[in-house]
């Protein structure tokens, strides 16, 4: 037991610097119909930059995104925020039928194996906690497939939480 609160001290630790102010890199879990893991970092006190690699149909999504972050309802932690992005994705979907879903063109031989690349927007709302390391958030991120399988992904809606680090 002693070994494990070492652990979470050295782990937390670094994160302190953060309890008073927003942080400049976090990384975390999204979790929505398209979960996966996220990292955001900010590249100064207003704008940020975030990856999130998802897994999806047997293969991966990858979305890079730039945000813009204003105060929401007057109130120092919380944050509304706003970006463009695009994203790449590859996978196999052998077990199942989807010559009938939307988001597939109907007029490839190789049904199988997909391709997209496509552009995103995100829209979302954030609160970082003052006495833990930690930020937890909601958004929104339609994305529209440009090359591959053409269509808009409208769904896409998440709650992230995420491990704040200092000075990364």
């Amino acid at each position: 037991m002693k070994i494990l609160r070492l652990l979470l001290l050295l782990v937390l630790l670094p994160a302190a610097p953060l309890l008073a102010q927003n942080y400049k890199t976090g990384v975390g879990f999204r979790g929505g119909y398209v979960y996966g893991l996220t990292v955001k970092h900010f590249v100064d006190s207003k704008s940020a930059v975030e990856g999130i690699i998802s897994p999806r149909w047997d293969g991966v999504l990858i979305t890079g995104l730039y945000e813009k972050h204003t105060t929401a309802f007057q109130v120092e932690q919380l944050q509304f925020y706003g970006g463009i992005g695009a994203h790449v994705g590859f996978w196999d979907y052998h077990d199942h039928d989807h010559r009938h879903h939307p988001w597939f063109d109907h007029d490839h031989d190789d049904h199988d194996h997909h391709r997209v690349i496509g552009a995103d927007l995100v829209l979302g709302l954030e609160y970082t906690f003052r006495d833990i390391p930690f930020a937890v958030g909601v958004d929104w991120k339609p994305a529209l497939n440009l090359v591959g399988h053409h269509g808009l992904w409208y769904d896409d809606v998440a709650f992230n939480l995420r491990f704040l680090l200092s000075n990364l």
